[in-house]
């Protein structure tokens, strides 16, 4: 006779967009981003990961783009951390809030971008 071995039974795990999106990237303090110039207009930005970064909006459109140029402050580290790249809003949402995407990122400042999320999750974590 044989039988029939039951499956254990696991919790299904879900991944919703939002929090992945929210796992890889770091939300400054109010008032602790830092400044970047879009369009000739200088926002502050309110979170960054190694894909994009947002900021409130100015007046701008769904769209559009400009190459962007800043240097992160990025703990622990002792080498160049200028990102230069496109950026580019994806979307704006109903709080004005502009979500963009870099463009042409070259693989070695994709990397610092995730350095410096990984670092300043760390630091936080640590005060």
């Amino acid at each position: 006779m044989f039988w029939k071995k039951k499956k254990p039974e696991t919790e299904i795990i879900r991944y919703d967009s939002d929090d992945l999106r929210h796992t890889f990237r770091y939300h400054f303090k109010k008032g602790r981003g830092f400044p970047l110039t879009f369009k000739g207009k200088e926002v502050i930005v309110l979170d960054i990961s190694a894909q994009g970064l947002s900021f409130e909006n100015q007046g701008f459109q769904p769209r559009d783009r400009d190459a962007v140029s800043f240097v992160l402050d990025v703990p622990h580290y002792r080498g160049n951390t200028l990102v230069s790249s496109g950026l580019s809003i994806l979307t704006i949402d109903k709080e004005s809030i502009c979500h963009c995407v870099f463009e042409d990122c070259p693989p070695e400042q994709n990397e610092l971008l995730h350095k410096y999320v990984l670092e300043m999750q760390k630091n936080d974590l640590a005060h």
